[in-house]
């Protein structure tokens, strides 16, 4: 960051700080180093994010951009009346997460690492947005698995042979779909009659 622009986000942050402190003491906010600190977190979310779309060399800061985002984003529900109930805050802070290893992928297709935790962390958001389904958050967790190996197997990668990933992919996607609500019961009843085909079977061929 050229130093012109140093000298303006300074400034911009002593004059946002000098408003805070005086709507503080008219009363018109709580404590105004609680919202201080959301702007940190968002002006330092914005020079990562700067430097990740300027810099094609330095992807690396995508993961600090939008981790600060997701923090300031959280930090927001209980500042601002009005804002969405606090049970998104762990959506919204692990989708930023994931967001970021996935932007990470995206500039550097050799780092397909990246697509795990991406996965993972996007999985892990949008269980926690559904978990009123109380039912359906395990399928959905394990077919949120499932997609994230197989997209590791089949997304575009430079440098390794992937392909080894779309074995624990179907593993865990019908794991997953066993898991969901509707097949749980059917399943109670299926393995057993595999138990007693198999041992029909094996008596079969003992007379035999």
């Amino acid at each position: 960051m050229s130093k012109d622009r140093s000298r303006m986000v300074w400034g911009g942050l002593l004059i946002v700080a000098g408003i805070l402190f005086l709507l503080q003491e008219f009363q018109v906010l709580g404590s105004a180093l609680d919202y201080l600190w959301v702007v940190l977190m968002g002006v330092g979310a914005g020079v990562f994010l700067w430097i990740y779309f300027s810099k094609r060399d330095q992807p690396w800061s995508v993961i600090p951009g939008l981790t600060l985002l997701g923090l300031a984003l959280v930090s927001l529900d209980d500042l601002i009346p009005g804002m969405p109930s606090g049970n998104w805050n762990g959506t919204v802070f692990l989708g930023c997460l994931g967001m970021a290893f996935w932007l990470l992928y995206l500039r550097r297709k050799d780092q397909w690492w990246a697509i795990i935790p991406g996965g993972v962390l996007v999985t892990l958001a949008l269980v926690d947005g559904v978990e009123f389904l109380t039912d359906w958050t395990d399928g959905i967790f394990f077919i949120g698995m499932g997609v994230t190996f197989a997209l590791v197997a089949a997304l575009p990668n430079q440098t390794h042979d992937t392909r080894w990933a779309y074995i624990p992919a179907a593993a865990l996607i019908l794991l997953g779909f066993i898991l969901f609500a509707p097949f749980k019961n059917v399943v109670n009843y299926i393995w057993p009659a595999l138990l007693v085909g198999l041992g029909v079977f094996i008596l079969v061929r003992s007379w035999k």
